[in-house]
């Protein structure tokens, strides 16, 4: 097995010297080395950048430099080479230094023989692999804790908002049901006014239609991504349905005209609109079907026209009853759909006009905010 060859860069204007460092290195049997030498720190230089070199001896009193500069001169330009300083008696002080900043070993010339500087080399050598090893792994670590403290923010980033989806949604939630609780407390208080002018399976159905219509709403907002908004087109045709089926009214009998669009309300503006709409098509279709206003030999349809539109805050809706509208304020049953009405727009600041000599009812009402 051949032995290792070791290629040493010697930068030492004093020959004699010199010679000494050649003579012990040829006593050492093993590693071979292989010797360059260079007397100013000029010349060094320029061998640094054409060979490379294991390990570099190094003189700091040069003809072109002296002391701790021609280390750092020498460091600056190859720092992946071990350095062994080679020094006097009398800057013994600056080898010190210089090890601290960076060299691997000095050795004080006329105090070593071909052991000791073999030895020197070979762990200067192996403390510089070793060095270089242990920079690179705590770059690796300092990447990896990093890279670690990076994913560990985006978690942590992450968990707060979803803390905070979570309580908007607690205070969405709990809004929405104070707020239902306080038009629940509304209602009661309207229907123990009229109990005595109606039936007790109308009053119970009315109940139940006024109960679902809120219901639905909530079943809508918990199919959907965005729990606050509601599209009012698809709330109402769903109403709509549900009503006719309560009613039992043949759905081919009923024309439904829909100007919605794709409008957008907040949950509790559209739980007042909806509790207005379930009225409004209730008293609608008893009174076209219910009460045998409606002839099945008539050949326009019974017609549900029902307009809404959003703006700057404000809520529109607009439905056209027809004929019905001459009778709005005839019978006890509209007058009490009225008052019902009007008594929830009244308490959340909304106003209530009729149009085309009473056909139609349009109501407007600012969007609801708790």
């Amino acid at each position: 097995m051949e032995d290792k060859l070791i290629k040493v860069l010697i930068i030492e204007d004093n020959p004699e010297d010199f010679r000494l460092i050649e003579e012990m290195l040829k006593e050492v049997k093993s590693p071979v080395f292989e010797l360059h030498h260079s007397k100013r720190l000029s010349d060094g230089l320029r061998c640094l950048v054409r060979n490379d070199f294991d390990i570099l001896l190094l003189d700091l009193s040069l003809p072109d430099s002296v002391g701790l500069d021609t280390f750092f001169s020498v460091y600056e330009q190859a720092p992946e080479i071990p350095i062994v300083i080679l020094s006097g008696f009398n800057d013994e002080e600056t080898a010190i230094k210089a090890v601290s900043e960076g060299a691997q070993d000095y050795l004080v010339k006329g105090q070593v023989n071909s052991l000791l500087l073999s030895r020197s080399i070979s762990y200067a050598i192996e403390r510089k692999l070793i060095e270089d090893e242990l920079i690179r792994h705590r770059y690796y670590l300092n990447e990896l804790v990093e890279k670690r403290t990076e994913e560990l923010e985006r978690a942590n980033k992450y968990l707060q908002e979803e803390i905070k989806e979570k309580e908007t949604l607690i205070d969405e939630i709990y809004g929405r049901i104070q707020f239902t609780l306080e038009l629940i407390s509304i209602i009661i208080t309207i229907d123990a006014s009229v109990i005595k002018e109606e039936d007790s399976a109308d009053f119970y159905i009315k109940s139940q239609t006024r109960i679902n219509a809120i219901m639905m709403l909530n079943e809508i907002l918990d199919q959907s991504e965005d729990f606050a908004m509601v599209n009012f087109n698809t709330y109402t045709a769903l109403l709509i349905n549900y009503l006719l089926d309560v009613y039992a009214v043949d759905k081919d009998l009923v024309k439904l005209n829909l100007d919605i669009g794709g409008v957008l309300i907040d949950i509790n503006t559209a739980i007042i609109l909806g509790l207005i709409l379930n009225e409004l098509i209730s008293d609608k279709l008893k009174y076209e079907f219910i009460e045998g206003n409606y002839f099945e030999s008539d050949e326009d349809k019974c017609e549900l026209n029902i307009s809404l539109k959003s703006y700057d805050g404000t809520v529109k809706l607009v439905m056209d009853y027809g004929d019905f509208g001459e009778d709005i304020n005839g019978s006890k049953k509209s007058k009490s759909m009225l008052k019902f009405i009007m008594t929830i727009l009244e308490h959340f600041n909304g106003s209530i006009e009729f149009m085309e000599d009473k056909k139609k009812i349009c109501l407007i009402l600012s969007e609801i905010k708790v």
